[in-house]
């Protein structure tokens, strides 16, 4: 792997780093301020900054690297023929990475009390909204979020070719938070594997409760979503874009 490689898998990996860290940090924010009302982010709090640090590190980091900081997103380019395998093994590698570096920063950041009834900042399905557990609620959470992640995907893929990265960012950052406010209080709204990894390795080192029971949510709904939103873009959308285009 040359220099210039070596340089996009760092980019992609602190940029994971950071969406992983300041998603997961906002839901610890919000358990540790639960008390103290005035300084809680609440659920609109939490969706805005995922938004926003999602639009801010896709700006910076996209254009250069293509791997969108999300690795269901890198897969469906797989499957389409956009990246090739040796590149789309280090923005996965970068991308896990990075989320896991996050992880251990939430460690290092907040008390384990509030880690703990955080959940360490990890999305699982919440069990008020599905009381009862099982293969049905898997399956209905893993829908949420192949529908979430597909329009995550539209909105970045479907702008026009040579979009700039401000406005790439600014669109998905929007998407991210209306899906936030949306899909929080039901899946956490991952619409990413990473955003999941991380956390959730922490979960499994430090808490007795079985972190990954609900894994096929946050891998299989992600990826699931993204090929459809890929097949939907590249197959549907952007062809009837470009017969509507002037010649």
């Amino acid at each position: 792997m040359d220099g210039k490689n070596y340089r996009i898998f760092g980019i992609e990996l602190i940029g994971t780093y950071a969406l992983v860290l300041f998603s997961a940090g906002l839901v610890c924010i919000n358990e540790m301020t639960t008390p103290r009302a005035w300084h809680q982010p609440g659920l609109a709090g939490i969706a805005l900054g995922q938004g926003l640090i999602l639009a801010a590190m896709l700006a910076l980091t996209a254009p250069i690297t293509g791997g969108y900081l999300n690795p269901a997103i890198v897969v469906m380019q797989w499957v389409f023929n956009r990246v090739e395998t040796p590149r789309a093994g280090w923005l996965l590698g970068a991308q896990c990475l990075g989320s896991a570096m996050a992880g251990l920063s939430l460690y290092f950041t907040f008390d384990p009390a509030v880690l703990q009834n955080a959940l360490y900042g990890a999305p699982h399905i919440n069990i008020m909204a599905y009381p009862e557990s099982g293969q049905r609620t898997q399956f209905t959470g893993a829908l949420l979020e192949l529908v979430l992640t597909f329009f995550l995907v539209f909105a970045i893929f479907g702008l026009a070719e040579g979009a700039d990265a401000l406005r790439l960012g600014l669109v998905a950052g929007m998407i991210m938070t209306v899906c936030a406010l949306f899909g929080l209080p039901l899946t956490g709204a991952a619409l990413n594997p990473a955003r999941w990894l991380g956390p959730t390795l922490l979960q499994a080192y430090s808490s007795s409760r079985a972190a990954w029971t609900d894994s096929l949510v946050y891998l299989a709904g992600p990826i699931l979503g993204a090929l459809a939103g890929g097949f939907f873009v590249f197959k549907v959308y952007q062809p009837a874009l470009a017969e509507k285009s002037p010649s």
